[in-house]
């Protein structure tokens, strides 16, 4: 006979981590439909794809679509991945975390703490997934992480930004790594589109037959 504490304790190890996964999460990408005469006004957004258990970038259309549906990687690992509070710890928390390039394709230009340093530096992230040792300007780097360096000894004042002298080259290959990232979401897309145009077609065709004569 099966022992009911050992369901009771099962059930209270499992339930957490399925109620933590919305229902949508597992929903695929839908870009949706585009508002009539604007068809090139797209939003970047991010889906979770379930099967890689990560985010990924897609443009919606605007209209329609489904839940599975973020503003930033941090809202959809949030809704939907059990990794969210390792990859983005609360408050300063992410301080400790290790620059995190991501696994996409563009090149935009971030902050994160080099905590070995003490000192907030510039780095290219790749568009996609990374942790949340990641901003976008060096006062947000700043105020997020030199209070706690403070905390614990560290010096209050930073030192002198030693990015500063590439900051400029850096903004110019962010934009265009940002295009190059937009272009390859884009041809992903159409290619998705395609080939499912494609399957559709071939399931439709009817098997020829012989007239018998």
């Amino acid at each position: 006979m099966a022992n009911p504490l050992l369901h009771v304790f099962l059930l209270g190890v499992m339930l957490p981590v399925a109620s933590s996964m919305k229902p949508f999460c597992s929903s695929k990408m839908d870009e949706g439909k585009a508002v009539e005469g604007k068809e090139d006004d797209k939003q970047l957004q991010y889906y979770y794809n379930e099967g890689k258990g990560a985010c990924f970038p897609f443009f919606y259309k605007g209209l329609e679509g489904n839940e599975n549906r973020f503003n930033t990687d941090m809202q959809c690992m949030k809704a939907c991945s059990e990794k969210f509070e390792e990859l983005y710890p609360a408050a300063d928390g992410v301080c400790g975390l290790p620059v995190d390039h991501g696994s996409c394709f563009a090149m935009l230009l971030m902050h994160y703490y080099n905590a070995e340093e003490g000192n907030c530096r510039v780095f290219h992230y790749s568009g996609c997934q990374g942790n949340g040792n990641r901003f976008e300007t060096r006062e947000q780097c700043l105020q997020t992480c030199m209070a706690k360096a403070g905390r614990f000894g560290g010096a209050m004042e930073p030192g002198p930004n030693p990015d500063e002298s590439s900051t400029n080259a850096g903004l110019i290959v962010g934009i265009l790594g940002g295009i190059v990232f937009a272009v390859a979401v884009i041809s992903a897309i159409v290619l998705f589109v395609v080939q499912r145009k494609e399957k559709s077609r071939k399931g439709s065709e009817q098997v020829p037959t012989l007239e018998m004569k």
